[in-house]
């Protein structure tokens, strides 16, 4: 697959503020590698597909309408190429169980959904992912719902549970569905065009909105105020405020736009409560992570470190003096925010593919250093895959060296190893105008 990275300025306070800027302008980067693991930087495990169970009132039917929706991420299937219609298949299984209180099975239902790709799609696998959303009607009760996922082209499978509570609509007057998460929300030809958050992680979305619906069970209009809070994993309230509504009779929709900017990553929950607080109505739980990345305290220094050849010097010293590890984290989500070439998606491409290179470049590049801080580590990070590589190893009349060459910036780097162990130097190391070089 391939990424455009333009415009990165790469800055460094060593003795003299260095300012090298590399115009990378819609350079297009190889993504031809294998997966690889190092020591300092963890690949997040990735779950073969996500679910997430709504329920909402029916006032066509006259009860409970459990929406159950479904994301697969295309980049976890196998596709298998069609020679007939030179397209790529893939297929997948849905087994459906649906269990009351009396352990009576209510739903089983099991049937196979396809997916087809071009040639072109197949190298953007990790961008996209499938969506289905089933109904299923149900009377007031507790249910326990099971969902299986096969993938026939590899016969890998994965089960998921979850308890449901079904209210009983008609014995309030005034009652919440469940809250939908929704990272996108926009208008077309006067209709609301909204994209569920399934997996639940709110990632690099600057804000997000909650979808719900309150229904009024009596004949005329009420006032009512609402209480939220959101609280993290040790209860501590992140924020909280007022809904105020006008609900006429029958089904009230609402969304609701929440920022992120108070949101480290970690997780989260969400309560909607009467004007006392004393009555939870509805709630959501949420987790902010960083997709493609497993981040915590410890490794957070790392991570923060390794921004040198991306941050300027006041983006990388306002990180690492945070007074505080939250504030930390915060400014961390901030700048690589601040850096999403697609903004309005939960993907920051530049981030996964910046922090791609640097777990290429330990796996590659290591010695008795990480390779992200060698020379021939600066380099890859920096630029990327070469055009071509030549290798001359060890002889009787000259030292090792590497001669690398990127066609699409004319550039040419030249690596030699002095010691004899694999410790590649530049033989022009990259200079500013004062001839400060750029060092780890």
């Amino acid at each position: 697959m391939k990424k455009s990275i333009s415009n990165i300025v790469y800055n460094k306070y060593f003795g003299k503020l260095l300012i090298l800027v590399l115009l990378m302008t819609a350079i297009q980067v190889k993504y031809a590698f294998s997966q690889l693991v190092d020591k300092s930087l963890k690949s997040e495990v990735k779950e073969f597909f996500f679910f997430d169970p709504l329920v909402f009132y029916s006032s066509e039917q006259k009860k409970a309408r459990l929406d159950a929706y479904f994301q697969i991420p295309l980049e976890n299937l196998q596709f298998k190429k069609n020679y007939n219609t030179k397209q790529y298949d893939a297929s997948v299984n849905y087994a459906i169980k649906i269990i009351n209180s009396a352990d009576e099975t209510v739903v089983n239902e099991s049937f196979t959904d396809y997916v087809t790709t071009s040639k072109n799609e197949q190298k953007k696998l990790e961008e996209s992912a499938k969506f289905i959303v089933k109904e299923f009607f149900l009377n007031p009760g507790k249910y326990r719902i099971e969902i299986t996922l096969s993938d026939l082209n590899t016969k890998r499978e994965k089960t998921l549970k979850e308890k449901i509570n079904i209210a009983d609509y008609t014995m309030e007057d005034l009652s919440f569905s469940d809250i939908m998460i929704v990272s996108n929300l926009k208008k077309e030809a006067g209709k609301k065009i909204i994209t569920p958050l399934v997996n639940k992680n709110i990632d690099n979305l600057k804000d997000f909105y909650l979808f719900f619906e309150i229904y009024n069970s009596m004949d005329s209009s009420a006032e009512k105020n609402y209480s939220y809070k959101i609280t993290n994993s040790k209860d501590k309230i992140i924020e909280k405020g007022v809904f105020r509504y006008t609900l006429i009779p029958g089904v009230n929709k609402f969304f609701e736009k929440i920022s992120t900017q108070n949101l480290v990553l970690g997780d989260y929950k969400i309560e909607i409560s009467d004007s006392s607080g004393a009555k939870i109505l509805a709630e959501k739980l949420f987790v902010n992570k960083m997709s493609g990345l497993t981040l915590n305290s410890k490794d957070l220094d790392i991570f923060v470190d390794q921004l040198i050849y991306i941050a300027n010097s006041d983006e990388l010293n306002k990180i690492r003096n945070a007074p505080t590890s939250e504030l930390k984290e915060k400014y961390f989500i901030e700048f690589w925010r601040s850096k999403d070439p697609s903004p309005n998606t939960s993907r920051n491409e530049l981030m996964q593919e910046y922090y791609k290179r640097i777990r290429i470049a330990n796996e590659r590049y290591s010695h008795y250093v990480d390779g992200w801080k060698t020379d021939m580590g600066m380099v890859f990070i920096i630029y990327g895959e070469p055009g071509n590589i030549e290798r001359y190893p060890f002889s009787e009349n000259t030292k090792p060296y590497e001669i690398w060459d990127y066609y699409n910036v004319n550039k040419q780097f030249i690596f030699v190893d002095d010691t004899g162990f694999g410790d590649y130097k530049l033989t022009t190391p990259i200079w500013d105008n004062d001839g400060t070089r750029l060092k780890n």
